[in-house]
């Protein structure tokens, strides 16, 4: 067994595919029952990393040449909104193979983190995992759980239509002089204010309220670089605003279609200003989505959405759209002392 540097723009053919299957493998793993994004698109995901992260990545070698493990640590850059607030943060990914796990691979992997991160000056690691041995592995060197959440789905075959309709008209009732807005990149001449309300609503999440795990900060050049980094990838990032009468943007809501995932959709960030809450806004953009992706992408199989299991108002409004839990998720800190104390 080794631990080798990864590359992914100067390594040669052969490891690249088996990185992709690797990573297929663990898909089929985490979603038995989807189908795992396909290979050309995890290819163009590893060759093309964001320009606003330092990104590092390790793979464990059989002495036949398999992957059985892999690693990766990222932090904003200076081209980043988040530098200033994350710099003694990395993100950390640590994967082994099913059935090499408990054979002291992610205690190595995680040793070569902890070296770069000191080497770096980082002094806390975050990470997000889906499986209850990622939870263990994290809680063992002294991790804790930042933010309980879920992921859920609602099949498209499930979805109440009428009632979606019905929560569009009270949205009109109630909220009368509002307006929804549907674009894809944001508006030139809303970017300011948009990206400004995106950061608060974002950061206004239950996830984040203790303060254990980094929120998001949003600028108009991170949207923008954002916009094309997603295009690029075969993403439709579809967003939708509530403006009220005086033109002021006051709520939102957005999802993602990748063409090459056709079976499915993610419902990201739904979020209203504190003070234009209470006539139903929240409910209003959800439905309208909802209709909008009935006419544009009927042959979904789901939509999937992340919410933190605290999140009580936003869990009440999916539950009467028809979401179920699908999975658990779980935001995750580690101080770098403590695995070192542990290690």
């Amino acid at each position: 067994m080794g631990i080798e540097l990864f590359i992914p723009n100067k390594t040669n053919e052969s490891i690249l595919n088996k990185y992709i299957d690797f990573n297929i493998e663990f898909q089929r793993e985490v979603n038995p029952d989807d189908p795992p994004a396909p290979p050309e698109l995890i290819r163009k995901a590893i060759l093309e990393d964001s320009s606003q992260e330092e990104i590092f990545r390790w793979i464990v070698f059989s002495e036949l040449k398999e992957i059985l493990g892999y690693a990766r640590l990222s932090y904003p850059n200076k081209k980043s909104p988040m530098f200033e607030t994350n710099k003694s943060i990395a993100d950390i990914t640590i994967i082994v193979t099913k059935e090499f796990r408990r054979k002291k691979i992610g205690s190595e992997l995680l040793k070569v983190l902890v070296d770069k991160a000191k080497e770096l000056g980082k002094k806390t690691f975050q990470t997000v995992t889906n499986l209850e041995s990622g939870r263990k592995f994290i809680e063992h060197f002294g991790g804790i759980i930042a933010a309980d959440r879920s992921r859920n789905r609602l099949y498209y075959r499930e979805i109440k239509w009428k009632e979606m309709e019905k929560w569009c008209e009270e949205g009109k009732e109630r909220a009368k002089g509002v307006r929804i807005e549907t674009f894809q990149d944001v508006p030139e001449e809303d970017i300011e204010e948009f990206t400004k309300i995106y950061t608060i609503t974002e950061n206004q999440a239950p996830d984040y309220e203790s303060g254990d795990y980094q929120g998001l900060k949003v600028t108009p050049e991170s949207r923008r670089y954002y916009e094309q980094f997603y295009t690029e990838k075969g993403y439709t990032w579809i967003t939708k605003i509530t403006r009220e009468e005086d033109g002021t943007i006051c709520g939102l809501t957005e999802i993602f279609y990748n063409k090459h995932m056709p079976h499915m959709i993610e419902q990201e960030m739904t979020g209203v200003l504190p003070k234009y809450r209470g006539r139903g806004l929240g409910k209003w953009l959800k439905a309208d989505m909802f209709l909008y992706i009935k006419e544009n992408y009927p042959k979904i199989d789901y939509i999937e959405t992340g919410n933190a299991n605290n999140n009580l108002p936003m869990l009440a409004i999916n539950k009467k759209m028809g979401y179920k839990k699908h999975m658990s998720e779980y935001l995750m800190k580690i101080e770098i002392k403590k695995i070192e104390e542990k290690l």
